[in-house]
């Protein structure tokens, strides 16, 4: 421990400087470090972060990669510029404090458990780690197709559509560069429960259905599965025992910020376009 680094400041990042880092930079090329408690992550945490409450910061210290850009956050920025001072004097290289924490981002949020979705990967049922993946793009596919089915909007159909259109771009992808070489490509039941983001396609189906009732509820909906969708790739992606399973799942970390990107711009648009007919 460098004890001197203590008493030096830490480096602060805005909310908005930290979201421009985190678009701009490949997932898994920086850490997200959350260091509040399990319950408050539970709640709701930023998508992609990594948990470690501060008062176990020392101990699992050796979890984290001190060459890589460490940005830290906790409620308002108490906890976490302690934690980047820690963080400093173990020679961390790059570490930045958000300042005023998850309560100063007005960003969407995901939630859930650490272990959220990792159970799908886990249980066996799915002979690779490929198979999984390629299953629940075409979940989440299926549930735009079954939302824009019940559509009678042209121009909300057309939105739903879309959407799905970009999960088929994702299993080309997949097949392209991740496909193990001995697998056959899925046969997937167009009833698969399973979809991106270790959410069940029935129930988002049956609580969402009756509350979509325009293009922006559609887009908040598409926002919050994306969402967890990027928050499970990326922590699956740090978990995974092998390298190419690893660079699977950070790569499909990585289109889930680029679809995420898309969605934010169309509901930007969408919002200036009312603001101008109020």
């Amino acid at each position: 421990m460098n004890w001197k680094s203590l008493f030096q400041l830490s480096k602060n990042m805005t909310v908005d400087e930290a979201r421009a880092f985190l678009k701009d930079n490949p997932s898994g090329s920086y850490q997200l470090l959350d260091v509040r408690q399990p319950k408050e992550y539970e709640l709701e945490h930023l998508s992609g972060a990594i948990l470690i409450p501060i008062k176990e910061l020392m101990s699992r210290m050796n979890e984290l990669d001190p060459a890589k850009p460490t940005l830290v956050y906790c409620a308002i920025g108490g906890r976490s510029k302690a934690a980047a001072q820690m963080l400093q004097g173990s020679n961390f290289s790059e570490v930045y404090n958000i300042s005023g924490g998850i309560k100063a981002w007005n960003g969407f949020k995901a939630k859930g458990q650490e272990t959220l979705g990792m159970e799908f990967f886990t249980s066996g049922e799915y002979k690779d780690a490929f198979t999984m993946a390629y299953t629940m793009e075409e979940g989440l596919q299926q549930l735009y197709l079954a939302f824009a089915e019940k559509c009678d909007n042209p121009e909300e159909k057309e939105l739903l559509l879309r959407l799905a259109s970009f999960e088929d771009k994702h299993k080309a992808k997949l097949i392209a560069d991740f496909k193990p070489s001995e697998a056959d490509i899925p046969r997937v039941n167009k009833q698969s429960n399973i979809m991106e983001g270790g959410f069940s396609r029935e129930a988002i189906l049956n609580h969402f259905q009756q509350h979509l009732y325009d293009q922006q509820d559609i887009l908040f909906l598409a926002m919050m599965l994306e969402t967890q969708a990027h928050d499970l790739y990326s922590r699956v992606g740090r978990k995974s025992p092998d390298q190419h399973s690893k660079d699977m799942f950070l790569h499909l970390a990585e289109e889930e910020k680029m679809h995420l990107g898309f969605i934010a711009n169309e509901l930007d648009k969408l919002l200036s376009a009312k603001g101008k007919q109020d």
